[in-house]
């Protein structure tokens, strides 16, 4: 159980994420292994690495599916890729955003110092204050996932990129 656990760590460090992605002919011994791998992964990641897990998961989950199953669920395709032997491949783009928040950042110093004569107390100071303003940022990406059918309409494939 050791050594399958240390192969997995070591591996997980060659191709990333896949070698730690869970597969059916797993045996029960390396999907430990495997689990027990992905949590430090995923906490040193922020939990990006589970996000391409999650997403390995929803794209192998249509192999074996119709390509019409496949258009109700996903709507027609972008593109459609004709291959050899009555294969295509049906690809899906999407142009995603993220706006991240404006935030405003102040820094504050001050001095100050009193004195007292008699009744009286005489304070004199000052003080000083720089705002910093970060405005929201724009990011732009696309992601692509493609999916191949057969000559009978079955899915046999996929491929993706982004999240």
């Amino acid at each position: 159980m050791k050594i399958a656990i240390l192969a997995v760590v070591a591996l997980m460090f060659l191709p990333g994420c896949a070698c730690l992605h869970l597969r059916p002919g797993d045996s029960t011994v390396t999907q430990i292994a495997k689990i027990a791998a992905r949590v430090p992964v995923a906490v040193l990641t922020l939990g990006i690495s589970e996000l391409w897990h999650q997403q390995e998961r929803i794209m192998s989950s249509w192999l074996g599916h119709t390509e019409s199953e496949l258009v109700a669920f996903w709507g027609p395709p972008g593109a459609v890729i004709n291959g050899a032997f009555g294969r295509r491949a049906l690809v899906y783009t999407e142009n995603r955003m993220y706006t991240s928040p404006g935030y405003a950042t102040s820094t504050s110093t001050g001095s100050g110092y009193g004195q007292v004569y008699g009744n009286a107390i005489y304070v004199q100071g000052q003080a000083q204050s720089f705002t910093t303003y970060t405005p929201p940022q724009t990011y732009q990406w696309r992601v692509w996932r493609a999916f191949v059918v057969d000559s009978t309409g079955g899915v046999i494939n996929y491929a993706w990129s982004g999240l």
